[in-house]
């Protein structure tokens, strides 16, 4: 509705002989007798050629009023346009919800294939509340692209090479070689976490005939990483697994080293002009940074073997592009910031297009119980796991929505006790609350439908557009009713907007909004009565409400239960 709005206005200010400016906004009033939508487009106009903006907007509104689609149209102050539409729009969409129902909103299937990366914490540990914040924002990104229509693909990136897998893999074995030897000191920047020395231990138990086989210090390294490893990953599988999130792929770092994809990404930098050789290593020549004062961008160490993880994920993303996705998402950790700077000029030296290539960020999170937060960390092993968190009492649904509602550029508190709260304070309860109490009307409705006629019952159905037309729209004058047939179809627009602006946060803040005018809605307009027009017109308005509320939960990866 906003765009036709938009095309209205334009059309109307080329027709008043004013160029059309950049910069002017569309918005939704605060009240909904200023108006369906409210443009300041002749106060920019004004402000650019320095004219009367009154006249200005006089001129305009002629225009606008002239639309088919205008009911009408009010000057609010110099230069504001309040512009309030015909009902009969929203009549034809509301008819759109209920012959697309689960499709309302949704795309055309596209050849566009996308790659959604996320989560792909270091596997050094289980998934803590801050590195799985990760999760449900990424799954949400992927279900709103599949959901638009395109070729969607879920991955984790599994960083198992470098340093501190190494560190890892030296604290495990510390707690082995500690049994013979009490004097052996743990290693520097090692994992001192508890769950490190139960992971020792339970990989001794499980491995102690390899162990028993195996002679020299270096290859007992090697082992305690590699079993280590599976036994992390395997992990957080498990984790994911435990909030509904699923990859299509995993794929490691480690692949990227021994397939020589790393070497040839390097050779590829080397062709182009963009490496430089200082110090005994090999770097990659950031045109942004000619002095090479960032000493992250060492594609190869001063070893002259050893590569670094910028080159592998250099490599990692040619590999994504080879493999066929023309769009790359990914959602990295705050603590990837400084890394963006050397990896963009990198894909650019590589000849990648930049609207190829989308990195969200999110911010880090504390739990907050009993009024008092806290942060984490893995290293030290002062974090709570995604396990603890939903063993606590947090549904996985909760847990989603919590996340998803915060701005991920945000750093925030879990409010550990208000998840698990299962009253109306808790958001997520109330949106369910809202489709479980709109599966019960239907329910009630068809325990009667033998006595009130078959046009409801079939339109319940969703059987198509001849029982859709008997209904009259225009019965529905209630301000409550109105506000909500009014947000409902306001939700393809939504998609549009997040899928162009990634603020992901903006579908569960509508999910609950319209929640809340359908509970509005409920308290006050008796939706069965022997009114038979009316209830046709009321049982149609809340059978939209349930389309739209479950495919905006759906995309959030959050249930929408039939009851509660």
């Amino acid at each position: 509705m906003k765009e036709l709005v938009k095309k209205i206005i334009i059309n109307a200010v080329k027709k008043a002989g004013y160029a059309i400016p950049q910069n002017f906004s569309i918005e939704t009033p605060p009240k909904s007798e200023m108006g369906d939508f409210a443009t300041n487009i002749t106060m920019i106009i004004a402000g650019r050629d320095k004219e009367n903006p009154r006249e200005i907007t006089e001129k305009i509104t002629v225009n606008i009023s002239k639309a088919k689609e205008i009911n009408k149209v009010e000057i609010a102050g110099p230069g504001f346009i309040n512009i309030f539409l015909k009902e009969d729009l929203y009549f034809r969409e509301l008819k759109n919800i209920l012959i697309g129902k689960e499709n309302y909103g949704r795309g055309t299937r596209k050849k566009t294939k996308v790659l959604v990366e996320y989560v792909s914490a270091n596997p050094t540990g289980p998934l803590h509340i801050g590195n799985a914040r990760g999760g449900p924002i990424g799954d949400a990104v992927a279900n709103l692209f599949d959901f638009l229509g395109y070729a969607v693909a879920r991955e984790y990136y599994v960083n198992d090479m470098g340093l501190q897998i190494e560190r890892f893999g030296r604290s495990l074995y510390y707690w082995y070689a500690k049994k013979s030897d009490p004097r052996m000191e743990f290693p520097a920047d090692g994992y001192p976490a508890p769950y490190v020395k139960e992971m020792s231990d339970n990989i001794q138990a499980e491995k102690k005939e390899d162990i028993e086989n195996i002679k020299e210090e270096s290859d007992l390294i090697e082992f305690f990483i590699k079993e280590g490893l599976y036994h992390t990953i395997k992990t957080i599988r498990e984790d994911c697994d435990l909030i509904g999130i699923k990859f299509d792929n995993w794929e490691y770092e480690s692949d990227l080293q021994h397939s020589g994809k790393t070497d040839h990404a390097i050779a590829r930098l080397k062709e182009g002009g963009f490496t430089l050789s200082k110090e005994g290593a090999l770097w990659f020549q950031n045109p942004g940074d000619p002095g090479l004062e960032d000493k992250e961008s060492v594609l190869i160490k001063s070893d002259g073997k050893s590569v670094t993880y910028f080159a592998d994920d250099i490599a990692y993303h040619i590999d994504k592009f080879e493999r066929g996705y023309d769009k790359l998402i990914n959602i990295w950790g705050a603590n990837h910031h400084g890394h963006l700077p050397r990896f963009n000029a990198s894909m650019k030296a590589l000849g990648f297009p930049e609207n190829k290539i989308e990195i969200l960020f999110y911010q880090y999170i504390r739990l907050k119980k009993a009024g008092k937060a806290f942060s984490m960390g893995k290293r030290l092993g002062n974090f709570v796991t995604l396990r603890q968190v939903i063993e606590s009492g947090v549904e996985p649904d909760a847990f989603k929505y919590f996340i998803l509602a915060q701005n991920c550029n945000t750093p925030f508190d879990f409010d550990l006790e208000l998840a698990t709260n299962t009253s109306e304070k808790n958001p997520v309860f109330y949106i369910k609350y809202a489709h479980a109490r709109i599966c019960s009307i239907i329910v009630k409705w068809g325990a009667g439908e033998s006595q009130n006629g078959q046009s409801i019952s079939l339109l319940l159905q969703g059987r198509g557009l001849t029982e859709i037309e008997e209904v009259d729209f225009n019965l529905l004058k209630n301000e409550k009713e109105v506000a909500l047939y009014k947000e409902l179809i306001k939700f393809p627009e939504i998609l549009d907007q997040v899928s162009s602006d990634f603020q992901i946060q903006a579908i569960p803040h509508y999910s609950y909004k319209v929640a809340k005018l359908f509970h509005d809605f409920y308290a006050n307009c008796q939706v069965l009565s022997e009114d038979k027009k009316l209830t046709l017109a009321r049982l149609s308005l809340v059978l939209a409400t349930k389309y739209v509320l479950a495919n905006a939960l759906s995309i959030c990866g959050i249930e929408a239960p039939e009851k509660m």
